[in-house]
C-alpha cells in the first residue's frame, strides 16, 4: 500500500515542463523565470521529502478505519470509477476548506504562491495541507473501498492536475463543460477579485457548477496572492501564513477573536478594526512582480545543483522505507537546508557563499546514511564527483559570489 508512484511520474514531468519552456520560447510568452520555476520545483522536492514522515502514518490511519467498514467493496473497473468521483467530490470539499478558512489556507497558500502559471507551479505542492485534510477521505475506508484502490484513485487524480497548469491550452468546448481545464484552473490561480475563491475542482468542474463556485475565464487572469510572498525559499513559503495570522492578530483586543481568526474566511477582521478586507482589482499592466537583482552567472550553478539533488532525492526517496527514523530525519535536513540554500542564491543572502560551502562538505553524510546496494553505490560515486566540481567552481572566479 505505501507505493510512491510520484517517483515514477518525475521524469515525465520534467519531460513536460522542458516542451512548454520551448513552446514559451518559441511564442515569447515569458512564462518562465528560472528562480521563480526552481522555487516551485524546490518545493515539490520538499513536499516529496516532507511525505515520507506523513504517508506512512495516513495509510495506517486508513488501514485501521478499513478494519470496521460497513461492506466489501470489491476491485473493479465500476467500483474504480465510482471512487474516482466519491474521491474528486472530497477533494472538492478539502481544497474548498483550504481556500475559506485560514488554517486551510495557511497550510494550501503556498500552491498559489508563484506570480507564473506554468507547469513547474502544479509541483509546488504544499507540505502538510495533505496532513490537514486527510481525515476527511477516511469514510471511503469505512464504505469499504480497499486502500490499494484508493492509491490508484488518488494517484490518477493527482497526476490529472499536473496538465492544467499551462497558458497555451485554450478553451477545450464541451470538455468545459464536465472536465477542470487549463482555463478553468487558470481562474483557480488567478488573484483577480472575481476569480478568488473559484473552481475548486480537481478532476471534475461539475462540483463547482452544482455548489455555486465556478467562474468562466474572461478577462486576463493575474497569477499569485493578494499578499506577495516575496521570497523564494520553500521552507518560508509554508509557514509565512501562520505567522501572518498572529501578527494580524496582535491589535485585537479580545483573545478569542485571536483564536477566532485561525477558522474564518481570509481577509477576517473583527468590527472594531473595520471588519472583513476584500481583496482590491489589480491589473497586469501596473502589477509588478517580486523579483530580486542578482548575478545571472550563477544561474548556471543552481541549474548543476538543482540536477544533483534530483537525483539524490530520487535515489533517497526509493530506499527511505529501508532507513531508520534518525536516518530519514538527518536526511530530511540536509534536503530542506539545500533547498533553502538554493533560495537565498536568488536573494543576494551575504552568508550564502558560507553556508554553501559547508552543505557542499558535508555531502558525504548523505552517502553514509543511505542502504549501500551496487545502484546507489553507483549513482552516489557519480553525484559525489559532481559535488567536489561544484565545490570548486563555487569558490572559484567563475562564480560571482553574492554581494
Amino acid at each position: 500500500m505505501n507505493f510512491n508512484y510520484i517517483i515514477f511520474a518525475i521524469p515525465f514531468f520534467l519531460l513536460l515542463i522542458g516542451i512548454e519552456v520551448l513552446v514559451d520560447k518559441k511564442k515569447k510568452g515569458n512564462a518562465f523565470r528560472l528562480n521563480d520555476s526552481i522555487a516551485n520545483l524546490n518545493i515539490g522536492i520538499g513536499e516529496q521529502i516532507m511525505s515520507v514522515f506523513t504517508r506512512a502514518f495516513m495509510l495506517m490511519l486508513y488501514d485501521w478505519v478499513f478494519q470496521y467498514r460497513i461492506y466489501d467493496m470489491p476491485s473493479n473497473f465500476f467500483t474504480g470509477l465510482v471512487l474516482l468521483f466519491a474521491f474528486d467530490f472530497i477533494f472538492y470539499w478539502a481544497h474548498r476548506f483550504g481556500h475559506e478558512i485560514n488554517i486551510g489556507w495557511g497550510g494550501h497558500i503556498v500552491h498559489h504562491s508563484s506570480e507564473e502559471y506554468n507547469l513547474t507551479v502544479a509541483l509546488r505542492q504544499p507540505w502538510f495541507f495533505a496532513s490537514m485534510t486527510f481525515f476527511m477521505f477516511l469514510p471511503l475506508a469505512w464504505l469499504g473501498f480497499k486502500p490499494e484502490l484508493l492509491l490508484i484513485v488518488a494517484g490518477i487524480d493527482i497526476l490529472f492536475q499536473f496538465w492544467i497548469h499551462t497558458k497555451y491550452i485554450g478553451k477545450l468546448g464541451f470538455l468545459e463543460l464536465f472536465l477542470n481545464t487549463p482555463s478553468h484552473h487558470r481562474v483557480h490561480h488567478g488573484r483577480n477579485p472575481q476569480y478568488i475563491d473559484k473552481n475548486y475542482a480537481g478532476m471534475f468542474i461539475i462540483w463547482d457548477r452544482m455548489f455555486g463556485t465556478f467562474e468562466e475565464e474572461k478577462e486576463e487572469v493575474v497569477y499569485g496572492i493578494t499578499s506577495p510572498l516575496k521570497s523564494w525559499n520553500p521552507a518560508w513559503a509554508n509557514v509565512h501564513y501562520f505567522f501572518d495570522l498572529v501578527k494580524i492578530g496582535k491589535p485585537f483586543s479580545r483573545f478569542s477573536d485571536k483564536v477566532k481568526l485561525f477558522f474564518k474566511h481570509p481577509g477576517w477582521k473583527p468590527d472594531e478594526l473595520g471588519g472583513t478586507e476584500y481583496p482590491q482589482k489589480v491589473e497586469n499592466r501596473t502589477y509588478h512582480k517580486f523579483d530580486f537583482t542578482y548575478n545571472t552567472k550563477i544561474n548556471n550553478y543552481v541549474l548543476v545543483q538543482f540536477a544533483i539533488l534530483t537525483v539524490v532525492v530520487i535515489t533517497y526517496l526509493a530506499v527511505e522505507k529501508q532507513m531508520p527514523f534518525w536516518k530519514n530525519l538527518c536526511a530530511a535536513i540536509y534536503f530542506i537546508v539545500t533547498l533553502s540554500v538554493m533560495a537565498t542564491m536568488f536573494e543576494n543572502k551575504r552568508w550564502t557563499h558560507i553556508v554553501e560551502n559547508i552543505r557542499l562538505l558535508l555531502f558525504p553524510l548523505i552517502i553514509f546514511l543511505l542502504p549501500i546496494n551496487p545502484i546507489v553505490q553507483l549513482v552516489l560515486t557519480h553525484v559525489a564527483f559532481l559535488s567536489s566540481v561544484a565545490f570548486i567552481l563555487w569558490n572559484s572566479r567563475l562564480i560571482v559570489k553574492p554581494v
